[in-house]
């Protein structure tokens, strides 16, 4: 059975179970991965695992909206993928480096989960192609999954400077092993390529959300009472930057924090089964005020309570 090991120094995030807790007395896990090259602005997610780990301790493990509390759950924090580019001369498949990485990860991933494999995982990142290894994972296991995807960003290029496995294409590689009934319901999208926006057009598995709170209310009501598998991938520039300055690839005009902290509470209040999650692009170096790191620490906590339901 596997047992939990310490995090190599890092902190835990906010209510973890102590190293020593095996995964079999668990409802959820945390895990990182502190990598930002795949990036195509600034730098400084590989920050966002430690970052977000610290600013937990500023936040209670109760909320207050949802009348729940991370003490009455039971998950771990199992620290941090190792993020190291494998080579070409590794023996690990990929013709490109963000393949080879994507691979990487996912080896580790299914490694940390071999005793648990069905254990709803929140992946912290690290820029938004860490995501890839988790949203594979999860459309291998669940035929029918329901990817909620809120984004400034359309995130489905075919590559960007020649390189396939990039966080500007990470939902275009999901999309390449997606089956017919995957579905990618995208909130708060206001940037991308005129042919990313015509191949979500054609592709009848994407839709695009209108950015009010009605729209992904009624979503998220209609798949949980549908009892359809859920993974929310979460890329902080989802929100407007007003909100939180502290990301990669800021753009203005985007959803309210209030909004997205109450669409993703709405999944702890609804007999929906969400089956994972993970929350990217967190940069806390870009942010000195440290709000950026505290607001997604909270939204980390909405998601840690609906996992463990």
């Amino acid at each position: 059975m596997s047992v939990v090991e310490p995090s190599a120094g890092r902190e835990r995030f906010l209510g973890a179970l102590p190293s020593g807790t095996q995964l079999d007395e668990v409802q959820a896990a945390l895990l990182g991965v502190p990598f930002d090259g795949a990036v195509t602005y600034r730098g400084g997610a590989s920050g966002g695992p430690a970052g977000l780990r610290a600013a937990s301790d500023s936040i209670e493990t109760y909320c207050p909206k949802l009348d729940e509390d991370l003490e009455d759950r039971r998950y771990v924090d199992l620290g941090d993928l190792d993020c190291s580019v494998p080579d070409a001369a590794s023996g690990i498949a990929g013709e490109t480096p963000g393949e080879r990485l994507c691979r990487s990860l996912r080896t580790q991933l299914d490694a940390r989960l071999a005793d648990a494999p069905a254990l709803p995982v929140l992946g912290i990142g690290g820029d938004h192609l860490v995501a890839y290894p988790f949203l594979e994972r999860m459309l291998e296991r669940h035929a029918d999954l329901q990817i909620i995807h809120i984004d400034a960003h359309m995130d489905l290029r075919d590559e960007w400077e020649g390189e396939p496995f990039n966080h500007a294409s990470v939902l275009g590689r999901a999309r390449d092993v997606m089956g017919p009934d995957h579905r990618v319901h995208q909130w708060g999208i206001r940037s991308g390529e005129r042919s990313e926006y015509r191949m979500a057009r054609e592709d009848a598995r994407f839709e695009l959300l209108a950015p009010t709170l009605e729209a992904i209310t009624a979503r998220v009501t209609a798949l949980c009472s549908a009892g359809l598998p859920l993974y929310v991938t979460l890329d902080v520039d989802g929100i407007d930057p007003a909100d939180i300055p502290g990301t990669g690839t800021p753009e203005p005009d985007g959803l309210a924090f209030g909004a997205v902290e109450a669409a993703l509470g709405l999944l702890a209040t609804r007999e929906g089964r969400v089956v994972g999650a993970d929350i990217v692009e967190l940069a806390p170096a870009l942010d000195p005020t440290g709000r950026s790191s505290v607001a997604v620490a909270r939204l980390a906590r909405t998601l840690l309570l609906v996992l463990t339901r």
